[in-house]
């Protein structure tokens, strides 16, 4: 179990506000200054702050998964 909490942390995105390493699925900010901060954080900002240059939602890997329609 530690093996793989430690497997999940290296290496991927982690908010630079609270630390914390984002699943898949989630929306990773990144502001003027620079810093990239996880939803959670991105809602807390002031209205004034809260501007983010771009916004992109992590993967689960680094490729990303096939669509296929659902069989009939």
């Amino acid at each position: 179990m530690r093996r793989s909490l430690g497997a999940l942390r290296s290496g991927g995105p982690c908010c630079g506000h609270c630390r914390r390493s984002l699943l898949a699925g989630e929306t990773l900010h990144e502001l003027e200054t620079g810093r990239h901060v996880c939803e959670l954080c991105f809602g807390a900002l002031p209205a004034d702050r809260r501007l983010a240059v771009s916004s992109e939602r992590v993967h689960a890997s680094e490729r990303p998964l096939d669509v296929v329609p659902k069989a009939a």
